[in-house]
């Protein structure tokens, strides 16, 4: 599908009645879209990332620790898989309350079909007795969404304004995304994470991973990943500039700001580079808009991010 169409069509699904719009593009993506089908591979990977960083920087999942997932989306495949990983508890938080329970449902299928394929993603784990009796547990799971919420120790809440949010401070053990952060407005994300400092322990970690790329290019294999970064922001803003297409253009650098100045010490950043959109920046095939010229290429061509930080006061095992 050519890309301008496709923001076409979604700016003017954005445009009706919330009611109405919500459940015209969550149509359009089951019967035409990315979810046709229900494969949460991406997000189980995720979860066994998520863990892998918190394990290096020193910390263990012995049980009682408190998760906070920021953007609950659609399903809970992160949830679930943070719970085989062992996790106690995890609070996810949406600023809309898209959950659907079929396609939570469906991706619960997905897990019982394809057991042996779980198992390979979960290895560092699936020889350990609490991931075997949860796999098991679900596997066998019968009921409703409620049921399954009670079975994770999962606390769904939405609407909720991730910026206020009403737990304790010093509460959460973890805080994490998973392809969220670059689709909220830049301008909310310092109160979200100055807010997630306050409800983080003094020795708590944040894990986010961001997808930096043009998301249409997943669509529209015409144009690059860096597609986007030609445009002005009034540009981009009539392009795409609506809740279902909506993305920050944020690049590794503005990340890296974004959490120091909210009161984060960064631990680790692994950006990838996206070869091909490197090669159409360096060469100026790809014009940028002036916002992105002052940044170098390999920082406009990175494709994806994961990042892990600590509150800033707290001193964290070096990585030898």
């Amino acid at each position: 599908m050519n890309w301008r169409n496709k923001a076409r069509l979604a700016k003017a699904i954005s445009l009706l009645p919330d009611g109405i719009s919500s459940s015209a593009y969550y149509f359009m993506q089951r019967r035409f879209g990315g979810l046709r089908s229900a494969s949460p591979d991406d997000h189980l990977q995720g979860a066994v990332t998520i863990v892998e960083s918190i394990r290096r920087h020193g910390r263990e999942l012995r049980g009682g620790e408190t998760f906070l997932e920021l953007g609950t989306g659609r399903s809970l495949a992160l949830p679930i898989a943070l719970w085989l990983c062992g996790a106690s508890r995890i609070i996810t938080v949406d600023r809309n309350p898209y959950l659907k329970s079929e396609l939570v449902f469906e991706e619960l299928s997905y897990s019982r079909n394809q057991q042996e394929t779980l198992k390979r993603v979960f290895s560092p784990y699936n020889q350990e007795r609490l991931f075997n009796e949860r796999f098991e547990s679900l596997t066998k799971f019968k009921g409703g969404l409620t049921d399954l919420l009670s079975l994770l120790n999962v606390c769904y809440l939405a609407p909720v304004d991730a910026a206020h949010l009403d737990l304790p401070s010093e509460s959460v053990d973890f805080h994490f995304s998973f392809g969220v952060i670059e689709h909220v407005d830049s301008r909310l994300l310092d109160g979200i994470f100055f807010e997630s400092r306050r409800v983080l322990k003094h020795d708590g970690l944040a894990v986010h991973y961001a997808t930096l790329a043009d998301l249409f290019s997943g669509i529209d294999h015409s144009i690059s990943p860096v597609n986007f970064l030609q445009f002005s922001q009034e540009e981009w803003d009539s392009i795409a500039g609506n809740r279902y297409m909506y993305h920050n253009r944020m690049r590794v650098d503005d990340l890296r700001g974004l959490f120091e100045r909210t009161g984060f010490r960064i631990l680790e950043l692994r950006a990838k580079v996206h070869p091909e959109s490197l090669r159409l920046i360096v060469s100026g095939e790809m014009p940028l808009d002036a916002r992105f010229q002052r940044k170098s290429p390999e920082i406009n061509a990175s494709q994806h991010v994961w990042l892990c930080a600590a509150p800033a006061l707290y001193s964290v095992r070096s990585l030898s």
